[in-house]
């Protein structure tokens, strides 16, 4: 290994050629870093500090003075790359754009023609570098950047950025800029001959801290196992291009610690990437085989994220999970997507999924005794356990009687009171109907918190109203933020303030409410016998 400091200048310079290898994460910094970089570079060049460091590029050796694998530095580099290809665009000067463009894209001087570009991105994204940054080609309207993957989005924001920081210099200042960020900006460049040595060096530099992703850690395992084999290493990459296509670089680590649950059916003993390393080391086909198992269990992952199932219930009882305060109910169910239990069809495994999410929810289990229910559930699919064996789980882990018990006192307040009104709300309606809310919904007291106005101390005296003030009988969802105008007022007048929200977002039995003269002691007790009949329908597991 040798370490040198160098300037910008002169680590892009004469033929040198930077290649981001396949096991390295993709291009990542936000438009924030890449103005902090600008900004301190900028006040290093006012103050004229006759040198300014940022950072380090280790690098594995290819070829040598020549072809460079990055190991770590990838964001600076690219970065660099971005402002000198913005600087050369916007100088008019041509011998200074000449001298600028060499930097990150030379020019055969006898022909004119373009050579190799001293940096090299991933496959995926080379060709987006090239047209928008290194040929300045217009970038994507706004209109069509959703469908850029992520890199690409970034490279879009930050080029946007540095038009915006020195599309305010002149050109004179645009000159003596560059000049400095060419001949007195440093990096430490690190040489390394092996490339067996970029799986040891990931490792050191996590140690160190440094924001390598769990995914990025698990890729380069990968990558390790295949020996350099270049042929085998582009075919991994393509298989590894195409699972962050599915899942988007953002949510790998998030989708790789669901599927090691469904596979592991255990708590982490450790960090995500060292608790793949024995999955990767132990399983049978080698790498490919197993990032085709990934694969399989990514597009079922996606489908749980986009709710992509065929059947109204189905919707209904994953949108119930998603509106649960966690998400340990996702493992239990990739793992039956990816090996389903003969006889059992999804409608019906959701369903009991939410039934008992929801039971172990209201009766506030703590988060080991979830697990283990999970776990169970997991350990049954895996070892292809009858559908009867399947089932027994969910009903050896349901309390029916404290669910209900617990669900027929008070719940106002409680973290799950909107998802079990809105839940009802969905079970009252026909099954073929499948309503989504989004906003902000608010839950109304029928009977008010005080009982100020003579009409609610005619029919309900203190103890009446303390037993039923926050039962589901007496609670109502409205659209929009707490309506204060309606808290207080006789019922006729809260009736038409419900109705009057009703015209934003319609709840049907805030409506029902509606049709009532009176809101009795009698009238409170009769909804919350019917909104316990719909619970026990909903969430009781026989």
């Amino acid at each position: 290994m040798k370490a040198e400091e160098s300037t910008v200048g002169h680590i892009l310079t004469d033929q040198i050629c930077y290649e981001i290898p396949p096991y390295q994460r993709p291009y990542s910094w936000k438009s924030e870093n890449v103005r902090q970089l600008l900004e301190d570079v900028w006040e290093a060049y006012e103050n004229s500090d006759e040198e300014y460091f940022i950072g380090s590029l280790i690098t594995i050796e290819i070829e040598k003075g020549k072809r460079y694998d990055v190991v770590d530095g990838q964001q600076r580099l690219t970065t660099l790359n971005l402002i000198l290809a913005r600087l050369r665009d916007h100088v008019e000067d041509g011998a200074a754009k000449a001298v600028l463009g060499k930097r990150v894209l030379p020019r055969n001087e006898l022909t004119g023609e373009t050579e190799t570009p001293r940096l090299l991105l991933r496959r995926k994204d080379q060709g987006f570098f090239r047209r928008h940054v290194l040929d300045s080609q217009p970038l994507p309207p706004p209109s069509e950047r959703s469908k850029l993957d992520a890199p690409q989005q970034r490279i879009t924001e930050n080029l946007e950025a540095i038009d915006g920081f020195i599309g305010q210099k002149d050109q004179q200042t645009l000159k003596l800029f560059a000049n400095y960020l060419l001949m007195k900006v440093y990096v430490v460049f690190v040489k390394t001959e092996s490339l067996k040595s970029a799986y040891r060096l990931f490792n050191v530099l996590n140690a160190r801290g440094m924001s390598l992703s769990n995914a990025d850690l698990i890729k380069n395992m990968l990558f390790s196992q295949l020996e350099g084999n270049q042929t085998l290493n582009d075919e991994l990459e393509d298989r590894w291009l195409e699972l962050e296509d599915i899942v988007g670089i953002e949510m790998l680590d998030s989708f790789l610690s669901h599927h090691r649950t469904s596979m592991m059916a255990a708590k982490a003993r450790g960090s995500l990437h060292e608790e793949y390393r024995s999955i990767i080391d132990g399983f049978v086909g080698g790498p490919f085989a197993f990032l085709d198992q990934v694969i399989l269990s990514a597009r079922n992952f996606m489908r749980i994220w986009d709710c992509e199932f065929q059947d109204a219930a189905s919707v209904r009882a994953l949108n119930a999970l998603w509106r649960v305060s966690y998400d340990e109910w996702i493992p239990p169910l990739l793992g039956y997507l990816n090996q389903p239990v003969r006889g059992l069809s999804e409608a019906k495994f959701l369903d009991l999924l939410e039934r008992i999410t929801m039971q172990n929810w209201v009766r506030r289990l703590g988060r080991t005794a979830r697990l283990t229910v999970y776990f169970k559930l997991i350990s049954a699919i895996r070892a292809e356990k009858s559908v009867d064996e399947v089932i027994g789980v969910f009903r050896a882990h349901a309390n029916n009687d404290e669910f209900i018990n617990l669900l027929g006192g008070e719940i106002y307040g409680k973290p799950f009171d909107a998802a079990v009104l809105l839940r009802l709300e969905e079970a009252a309606q026909d099954d073929s109907v499948t309503k989504t809310y989004s906003g902000r919904l608010t839950i109304e007291h029928v009977m008010p918190q005080a009982l100020k106005d003579a009409y609610w101390t005619d029919r309900f005296d203190t103890e009446s109203h303390g037993l039923w003030l926050h039962r589901l009988g007496n609670l109502a969802m409205l659209c929009g933020s707490k309506n204060y105008k309606a808290q207080y007022f006789d019922f006729d007048r809260k009736k038409k303030i419900y109705l009057d929200r009703d015209k934003k977002v319609s709840f049907d039995l805030t409506k029902e409410i509606c049709t009532l003269d009176e809101w009795t002691e009698t009238a409170l007790k009769a909804r919350q016998e019917r909104l316990i009949k719909l619970a026990l329908a909903t969430w009781l597991i026989d």
